[in-house]
């Protein structure tokens, strides 16, 4: 059984946008602040992503 590409996309920018929340959190608690930019950068990509689907199927 295929999974389809735009599912494929899908669960790559979930797991990007937990994996940016993930390294939030660390870097807040390690108080390392460029981790907690790696984890903006990710998180943001992954909301940018989200909307620019979501606008494209209305």
């Amino acid at each position: 059984m295929s999974i389809s590409p735009a599912k494929k996309l899908t669960i790559f920018v979930v797991i990007g946008t937990a994996f940016g929340l993930f390294c939030i959190i660390l870097g807040v608690l390690n108080q390392n602040y460029v981790l907690v930019g790696a984890g903006i950068l990710a998180a943001l990509g992954g909301l940018a992503l989200t909307t620019m689907a979501i606008s494209r199927h209305r």
